[in-house]
């Protein structure tokens, strides 16, 4: 894919699975890359029954059955709607602003709440996986040899030191925070990456990794 492509999105809501169609993409394209996302994301769609509300592109009702039947034939997923959504033009809301001009860091937050959440307690060792259809956050450390998958946002309040993929099913909005940011790999919806070795006796700094511009850049919170 060339640089500064165009490519859908997917986003799992309360309502079901969001699905964001650029309005110059074309349909077989369209088609191509639902097919490529739902394949990549079958181990959270097994078995489900959705219901897919898409924004951007306004489909016929056609294309609209071909979405259905690509999503249908790519995996063992069930869709019982689909609607398109209208979303109205942003808003200008002016942000709180730090003595560096920057926006406060409590920004990355503000989906945390959306969707279902898994709390784990206590460390999170080697050989462990865990797999969970939303937010995860653990109350510990997340040791080398260690996995974790989620649809959602990936929060640590302890050292991360295994591997985490935020985001799984395509949703580059996702992020992972953690107290020490120092995965083995680090993924965020397609994008992965490898966080530069710490200096594990140094001072202790929260971290938090984000997508932007098709990057993924880790700040201090």
């Amino acid at each position: 894919m060339e640089n500064g492509a165009k490519v859908i999105s997917f986003k799992g809501t309360a309502e079901g699975l969001v699905i964001t169609i650029p309005e110059e993409m074309e349909t077989d394209r369209i088609m191509d890359q639902i097919a490529m996302k739902v394949k990549a994301a079958e181990r959270f769609f097994r078995g489900a029954k959705l219901k897919v509300i898409y924004r951007g592109k306004k489909l016929s009702a056609d294309e609209e059955k071909r979405l259905v039947n690509v999503m249908q034939e790519n995996s063992s997923v069930t869709v019982e709607d689909v609607k398109y959504e209208v979303v109205p033009p942003p808003v200008e809301i002016e942000k709180p602003q730090n003595i560096s001009g920057m926006p406060l860091r409590r920004i990355y937050f503000k989906d945390l709440e959306e969707g279902p959440c898994k709390f784990i307690r206590g460390t999170v060792r080697g050989g462990t996986r865990i797999l969970f259809e939303g937010n995860v956050v653990v109350i510990g450390d997340v040791n080398p040899g260690s996995e974790i998958v989620a649809a959602g946002n990936v929060v640590i309040f302890g050292a991360l030191r295994g591997m985490v993929h935020a985001g799984a099913d395509g949703n580059r909005d996702a992020f992972v925070a953690a107290l020490r940011l120092a995965p083995t790999q680090l993924r965020i919806g397609d994008i992965i990456t490898r966080c530069p070795d710490t200096d594990e006796d140094g001072e202790i700094q929260p971290e938090i990794a984000v997508v932007r511009e098709g990057r993924i850049y880790v700040e201090p919170l």
